[in-house]
């Protein structure tokens, strides 16, 4: 019945697109896995343009250094990472650099629990990064980075249709973003992209400065203003997209 479903299908979009388009469809079908395989493996271009932002930002901060900024972004991907792969948040729930993503990793942990799901990062390897851009407003600096990075990649969840892609090394650029609180009598806690949060309960602070969470009571450390906190992370590559524009170059047009 179905082997009849698809012939029946088959036979009606032969209809309407025309044999030889028909045949073009086909083989540009078949080529998909192809392309997205090597698009898979293929080592990315970094997305940056250091050269022209690097100058600003020493103007703003003279001892600033991007070799030392690029190591924090390897470190802590890495870290999280890691806790991804044991689903555990023990090793960075006191980690300062990553103070404000613990919730997030946290509920990244709890829905691979709830669904019974296991990720592996291995041989992880860092190729290139790049500053791809600069701000600076209201009390904090923002500085978000381009990073092209590979490893293998393991999925175990059955939603994840690309288990042949477990055996194969995965090349891909994340995002990340750091902040630097320089002014904190212009900075407030609600400025978008980035909330002051208790590392403990999440609970909005409404200060910077030394005490407790009104909220739990933990006590909360003063703001570095000497360091680049990571606040966003993002694995920012589209392979089907690209696979996907590749194909169209393929299809007939109408």
């Amino acid at each position: 019945g179905l082997a009849i479903i698809i012939g029946i299908i088959y036979f009606k979009v032969k209809q309407n697109v025309g044999a030889q388009n028909m045949k073009t469809l086909v083989n540009a079908a078949k080529q998909v896995k192809d392309i997205e395989q090597q698009e898979y493996q293929r080592e990315k271009n970094v997305s940056g343009i250091t050269k022209l932002i690097e100058p600003t930002i020493l103007r703003d901060f003279s001892d600033f250094n991007k070799e030392f900024l690029y190591a924090k972004v390897e470190r802590n991907l890495i870290k999280i990472w890691n806790a991804i792969e044991n689903k555990s948040i023990a090793d960075i729930k006191d980690d300062d650099e990553l103070i404000y993503l613990y919730h997030h990793i946290n509920d990244q942990i709890v829905d691979l629990k709830n669904n019974n799901v296991n990720i592996k990062y291995d041989e992880i390897k860092f190729h290139s990064h790049a500053i791809k851009n600069y701000l600076k407003s209201k009390g904090k600096a923002t500085i978000t980075i381009s990073s092209t990075v590979e490893y293998y990649y393991s999925n175990d969840s059955d939603n994840y249709k690309k288990k042949e892609y477990n055996n194969l090394k995965k090349q891909t650029r994340y995002t990340t973003e750091f902040v630097y609180v320089y002014d904190e009598t212009k900075f407030k806690y609600n400025q978008k992209a980035y909330i002051i949060t208790c590392h403990n309960c999440g609970a909005p602070l409404k200060k910077l400065g030394e005490g407790n969470c009104e909220y739990c009571g933990t006590y909360i450390k003063p703001i570095n203003l000497k360091n680049w906190y990571m606040v966003l992370y993002k694995e920012d590559y589209q392979m089907r997209m690209l696979a996907r524009n590749q194909i169209e170059g393929l299809l007939p047009v109408k």
